[in-house]
């Protein structure tokens, strides 16, 4: 009995001093990892910041889908995609070429809709984690939007005069079929006025 009580208080005993000693191992870990992540983070807001110079006229973000604002414009780029960047030169640089196309094709569009009368509501562009673009764009006809008085007066007008036709023309079909109702009730009392004498 009294070794199995000696044995226990021995391994209670090395419990303890290795749960501290692991203890103070694990909070040194923690340490060194967070700070680690912490320039790792740091990095990483550098390194999309200075993506993000290379288009100026659009919001720039980091996310896994296009941005579903009904306004603005905007770039979003796979974080997967911004690792693989950061780790191959090669992809770093098809990639900032890319970034600044959708520069360029953001000013091309907004310059090609104004011309035309149109007004971009809202562009939002992704970049996936293979580098592939898509892009999503609502525009508006503003040309629409600023129809003179004039015209709207003269639709107006046109649409009251449609209006009272189209009540002059019931109000004549609506005496016809009253018409024809009381020629065929004649008809029918006669009919009936004649059984009877009969």
């Amino acid at each position: 009995m009294e070794i199995t009580n000696n044995y226990s208080r021995y391994a209670a005993q090395s419990i303890a001093e290795n749960g501290t000693a692991n203890s103070a191992k694990k909070k040194e870990t923690e340490k060194t990892t967070e700070t680690v992540e912490s320039s790792k983070g740091k990095k990483i807001t550098d390194y999309t910041n200075g993506l993000a110079k290379l288009v100026p006229s659009v919001v720039f973000k980091v996310g896994n889908a296009c941005s579903s604002a009904q306004k603005g414009k905007s770039l979003t780029v796979n974080p997967k995609l911004l690792e693989k960047m950061q780790n191959d030169p090669e992809k770093e640089k098809d990639m900032k070429d890319m970034i600044k196309g959708v520069e360029s094709m953001s000013k091309l569009a907004e310059s090609i809709t104004k011309a035309s009368g149109w007004t971009i509501v809202y562009q939002h562009s992704y970049i996936d984690e293979n580098g592939k673009y898509h892009c999503r764009m609502q525009t508006r006809n503003d040309g629409m939007l600023k129809l003179s008085d004039k015209l709207r007066e003269e639709r107006k007008k046109n649409s009251e005069k449609l209006l009272e036709k189209a009540k002059e023309k019931a109000a004549e079909k609506k005496k016809e079929l009253s018409g024809t109702l009381e020629e065929k009730k004649e008809v029918k009392e006669d009919g009936a006025n004649l059984d009877l004498k009969a």
